[in-house]
């Protein structure tokens, strides 16, 4: 279990669970904005006569009413608690809000967002870009290893994995504007900007960040 807790520095705390083994489950009730139509995302494959509910808006629903009247620069200290460690950053509200919402996206049953749901079961909450660049691709070589020993098709040379955040952009998209029907200050709005930020980042400069990282790696022997 992840636990996020957002101490306001005007006061107020909120606390957030996530399971990374258990995606979020549609319940009788969910807001208009949650519906699987509204503002559907054009690459979701999803019918609403089988999923009445977006999987991403589900996840997210208390999140964003939580703050959906909250400032995004409003200043507070965000704890995230897992089963191994503890972090802890004084921030504003986007900046924790931005990690968490990164964290339940993954982590629901969004066919799109699948892609990015090892990375939620090894979450690191406020990664920088670099950090973003080196779990992802790790990430996704392990996939290929997986589809080599299970004689699938591999992509060693990373060709799909910027389609994959080009995919996440266009979901983030179409999120926001859930997100705008849900908020009537901009914290929920801004995180999803910031990590839409993120996304783009990974997009137009891969290889800068792949040459970077580089240096880290000694060369091959003979």
């Amino acid at each position: 279990m992840i636990e996020y807790h957002f101490i306001l520095a005007e006061g107020g705390t909120f606390t957030f669970q996530v399971d990374p083994d258990q995606p979020p489950q549609p319940s009788a009730r969910h807001a208009e904005w949650a519906r699987l139509g509204f503002h559907q995302c054009g690459l979701c494959p999803l019918r609403e006569s089988t999923h009445p509910c977006c999987p991403a808006a589900v996840a997210v629903e208390a999140i964003a009413q939580r703050f959906a009247s909250l400032v995004s620069y409003q200043a507070a200290r965000v704890v995230i608690r897992t089963a191994d460690r503890e972090y802890a950053r004084d921030c504003d509200v986007q900046t924790g809000l931005r990690s968490l919402l990164g964290l339940v996206m993954a982590n629901s049953e969004c066919p799109v967002l699948a892609h990015f749901r090892g990375l939620a079961r090894f979450h690191l909450p406020f990664a920088n870009l670099e950090e973003t660049v080196f779990r992802t691709v790790s990430a996704y070589l392990l996939k290929q290893h997986f589809a080599h020993r299970e004689g699938g098709v591999t992509d060693w040379d990373l060709t799909h994995l910027t389609r994959f955040y080009e995919q996440l952009q266009e979901v983030n998209r179409a999120f926001h504007h859930r997100l705008l029907n849900a908020s009537t200050q901009d914290a929920n709005l801004n995180a999803l900007v910031s990590l839409n930020y993120m996304a783009m980042g990974v997009t137009f400069s891969l290889e800068d960040q792949l040459l970077e990282l580089r240096r880290l790696f000694p060369p091959p022997t003979a």
